[in-house]
């Protein structure tokens, strides 16, 4: 009977150790990119002043993410239609107040600035309110980030570059968040067949 070399046991541990860690990472961002992708182009947006027909094309975008997760939550055709219905109503509200406010005669009040805010603050309302209807709460999520991004944009507005870190952060806890409850679950898994080998 041939015994097992303990040596490369714990070579193989080594080696298959960094290989979990990279597929956790990229377990999360596969799971959500998603949403990760909604905060960052909408703090571009911000950051560098995008004149509204780039706010006007992520309303769409914006609208297909909440229905593409939301649909699983639905079940039967009459509520999935619902939700088309609710989440297509919100989006085209949204839509129509940002035409108001790129109105010639809204423009002549509000600078810049001011004008890109109240986009934010539009589209975070939106992305709040469509998670709440799709009922998706990382889209919640995402919404409350962006209502938290305006105020902080009035002393991070000199340093896009302290906003972009502080924007790194953000995903990276989300990141971390998700990996500890995965870690959590899996724990269970991986003490049972300890367990059990040990009562053998």
């Amino acid at each position: 009977m041939k015994r097992d070399n303990p040596l490369d046991s714990d070579e193989t541990t080594h080696t298959q150790a960094p290989l979990a860690q990279r597929s956790i990472v990229l377990r999360w961002l596969l799971h959500d990119m998603f949403y990760i992708a909604m905060l960052v182009l909408a703090l571009i947006g911000v950051v560098f002043r995008l004149p509204v027909s780039y706010w006007v094309i992520l309303i769409p975008v914006f609208g297909a993410i909440t229905i593409a997760e939301g649909w699983s939550h639905f079940a039967g055709k009459n509520e999935r239609l619902g939700l088309l219905y609710r989440v297509g109503l919100n989006w085209c509200a949204l839509l129509l107040a940002i035409y108001l406010l790129s109105n010639d005669g809204v423009q002549g009040v509000m600078n810049a600035n001011a004008s890109s805010l109240a986009m934010m603050i539009l589209l975070a309302l939106g992305t709040f309110v469509a998670g709440v209807q799709a009922r998706v709460w990382q889209i919640c999520a995402v919404g409350s980030l962006l209502f938290l991004v305006v105020p902080a944009l009035g002393w991070l507005d000199q340093s896009p570059l302290l906003l972009a870190a502080a924007t790194c952060v953000i995903v990276a806890l989300g990141g971390l968040g998700w990996w500890i409850s995965q870690r959590g679950e899996a724990d269970p898994q991986s003490t049972a067949p300890a367990a059990s080998a040990k009562s053998v």
